[in-house]
């Protein structure tokens, strides 16, 4: 569902090896992808004790002011991103069949 929607992005692996976190929204679902890279000083490779780690949200605030409603850690490989995004879409599907978050007015 979220690899065939153009609207869906998530960043590439070689962002999150030089030290980025990834802010992103899909419609009610907010996720912060945030990562823990440790890197070969030599070669600039992630070593094997990278990870990542995502939260998500639902609502219109930033994460400090938002319910985590969940959180995994995965590997930082490529095959991590496609658990990541695997992850996202199950987590989405869930928040569908939540009570929507109150807007503030």
């Amino acid at each position: 569902m979220l690899r065939e929607d153009p609207r869906f992005y998530l960043t590439n692996l070689h962002s999150w090896i030089n030290g980025n976190h990834f802010f992103g929204s899909y419609r009610e679902m907010r996720y912060l992808v945030k990562n823990y890279a440790v890197v070969d000083k030599v070669t600039g490779e992630a070593l094997p004790e990278s990870k990542v780690e995502v939260f998500i949200w639902q609502g219109e605030y930033c994460m400090e002011e938002s319910e985590i409603l969940s959180s995994a850690q995965f590997p930082m490989t490529e095959e991590g991103r496609e658990q990541v995004i695997d992850y996202l879409e199950e987590q989405y599907k869930w928040i569908l069949t939540q009570p929507a978050v109150p807007v503030a007015e």
